[in-house]
């Protein structure tokens, strides 16, 4: 089952592939040991990383443009979001992996590398945004008290290793 997954994997549009490491890291949440789930995420991770080379070449268009970062990972809060649990694994793969192509190479490079300050700023940045937007629109408590356990997870986590 994973080896036609892995194979696929080339042909998946940006869509798919965000959904497949959503999949792949609930699977590892359920059994870290899971093998399966292990490859398919270092063949996604792979294939971003070729992705982007192609990105900066102008040779691959994202077909993401009005998705961020997050959104393209899959990372979620709320009353449709995705459990801590999974949501602290996507944030460490934010900060320490390499990102699919979103948008821009312009938009890529405010990311900065990755295990870099640029990159835990701008997610520092885009998590403190969409908490404080959040609280202006109401009816969104669980998502801005999802968004700022974050912030204070990333600071705790990430703030004074980089």
């Amino acid at each position: 089952m994973a080896l036609k997954i892995i194979q696929n994997i080339p042909k998946l549009d940006d869509l798919k592939l965000s959904k497949l490491f959503v999949n792949a890291q609930r699977l590892l949440d359920k059994n870290e040991q899971n093998k399966d789930a292990q490859l398919v995420l270092r063949t996604v991770k792979d294939e971003w990383e070729r992705r982007l080379r192609l990105f900066h070449q102008n040779k691959y268009k994202a077909l993401t443009p009005k998705n961020g970062v997050l959104s393209v990972i899959g990372y979620k809060v709320g009353n449709e979001g995705e459990k801590t649990s999974i949501r602290r694994k996507m944030l460490d793969y934010i900060m320490s992996e390499t990102l699919p192509p979103v948008a821009s190479p312009a938009y890529m490079a405010e990311w900065g590398e990755n295990l870099s300050k640029d990159r835990y700023q701008k997610l520092h940045r885009v998590l403190r945004a969409l908490a404080t937007g959040g609280a202006t629109m109401g009816n969104m408590d669980k998502a801005v008290s999802e968004w700022e356990d974050d912030l204070e997870y990333i600071e705790n986590k990430w703030r004074n290793s980089i």
